[in-house]
């Protein structure tokens, strides 16, 4: 039973959905485009609804939302393979959210409609989904864990081994997904300032 457990978890630690969608359903051209986002450009904004779900092949993109004051923040940040979008299943009309370009980026946009409906209709996809939304879910917890716990060099330390993973731009290029977030989006992610990320990162 465990080795059973642990070639289905490393089954789809490895899963290509896209290549898993080519064999198995022949109209996917249907659904799915190709798009090239430069660097620092919204792939949403804020106030769009989205009626697609976006996969980065290549690239790496924050997520955020406004604060009381209409002031801009990120929560999240994503690299290659990762999935993001308004998925619309909890049909929150009070959450909104942007999403912007960290470095030039390749991305694939699924239609929403269509997603729901395989998703549903594959066991195998349906495996997948709620393995990726638990990976998501739980590494939001342990960043709440380290913001409510740590001081800010030490958060800092967490978040460097936490974005460690390397990213690719659209043409190949390798990138440190850390080394690519700002002194602001540092502040944003463990709740401090950006003087007092300044002074965290002369210590480190």
């Amino acid at each position: 039973m465990i080795n059973l457990h642990s070639a289905t978890i490393k089954k789809f630690q490895n899963f290509d959905v896209h290549q898993h969608l080519k064999e198995h359903y022949p109209d996917l051209d249907n659904y799915v485009t190709e798009t090239i986002k430069l660097k620092g450009n919204n792939v949403y904004k804020a106030i769009f609804r989205s009626k697609n779900i976006y996969q980065i092949v290549r690239g790496a993109v924050k997520l955020g939302t406004y604060n009381q004051e209409g002031k801009p923040f990120i929560y999240e940040v994503l690299g290659d393979g990762d999935f993001f979008g308004n998925f619309e299943y909890l049909e929150n009309k009070q959450f909104y959210e942007y999403s912007k370009t960290m470095i030039d980026c390749k991305l694939r946009v699924y239609n929403l409609d269509f997603i729901k409906r395989v998703v549903m209709d594959d066991p195998i996809l349906t495996d997948w989904f709620i393995r990726y939304l638990v990976k998501r879910w739980c590494n939001a917890e342990k960043k709440v864990k380290m913001s409510n716990e740590k001081g800010t060099t030490e958060k800092l330390r967490y978040l460097s081994t936490y974005f460690d993973n390397k990213v690719h731009d659209y043409s190949g290029n390798e990138y440190v997904l850390f080394n690519l977030l700002t002194q602001k989006d540092l502040g944003d992610l463990i709740g401090t300032t950006r003087q007092s990320i300044a002074a965290a990162l002369e210590k480190l």
